[in-house]
């Protein structure tokens, strides 16, 4: 556009200077002045347009801050315990068998039971994300395990193993941990488990879990999860 000006300027500057009195030329430049305040209008146009587009384009949400302090009721429902169910602290975690972040809290997570084994239980909540591909699948083969009383076996080994999952791994795993594979394959294969898993998504996008792993003491959102800042938590109920 500056460029358009500086000529317009210019061609007006010689025409005014240049003592021209040759008709067809003064036509010439007014003609050109004429097409440069055209095209000066339709840029203009244009760039009008385009602020407006940017106008009406809404920012992206900003993600919900999270109150730390805030008690949620997390009922434990249908959910698999590890650890004395009376047990005065419950950890709750929701997970994907997929997320290479849930995979490497395991060892954390047992290493806390075994240091409060009737201070702590553990509540698995199944939160499979939409971009992996056998999250779901593998939260059904650890219910279908869990049929045969093998539910944390099948949850060791499908995160021993979160980023290789294919279709045939959980027959391979249930045939590892010697489950019946009749019932095995039909439990798996049926939909009795999506109600469980759907409720347990429900219930963390209602407390506002967005990604995994997401855990909570005692109703109370996790900030950090090492296993020093657990057992900080811990002690701190415990005393109480």
């Amino acid at each position: 556009m500056k460029k358009l000006i500086v000529l317009f300027l210019s061609l007006s500057v010689i025409f005014i200077f240049s003592g021209c009195t040759d008709n067809s030329a003064l036509k010439n430049i007014q003609e050109t002045q004429q097409e440069i305040l055209k095209s000066q209008k339709d840029i203009l146009a244009k760039v009008d347009a385009i602020d407006k587009k940017v106008q009406n384009i809404k920012a992206p949400a900003k993600r919900p801050q999270i109150d730390y302090n805030k008690v949620h009721n997390l009922p434990v429902g249908q959910s698999v315990i590890k650890g004395e169910a009376s047990a005065p602290v419950t950890v709750v975690e929701f997970s994907d068998f997929q997320c290479p972040y849930c995979s490497k809290l395991q060892p954390t997570l047992r290493e806390v039971l075994k240091a409060y084994p009737e201070g702590v239980k553990l509540v698995y909540k199944h939160f499979p994300l939409s971009f992996h591909k056998q999250a779901k699948n593998a939260s059904k083969a650890s219910e279908a395990a869990r049929e045969q009383g093998k539910f944390w076996e099948m949850h060791d080994m499908i995160y021993v193993n979160f980023n290789k999952l294919t279709d045939k791994s959980f027959d391979e795993f249930a045939t590892k941990l010697g489950l019946d594979m009749a019932k095995f394959k039909a439990d798996y294969a049926s939909n009795k488990y999506d109600k469980l898993i759907q409720d347990d998504i429900v219930l963390a996008r209602k407390v506002g879990v967005t990604g995994t792993p997401s855990l909570f003491m005692n109703g109370k959102r996790m900030q950090r999860r090492s296993l020093d800042d657990f057992k900080a938590g811990i002690d701190k109920l415990l005393k109480k």
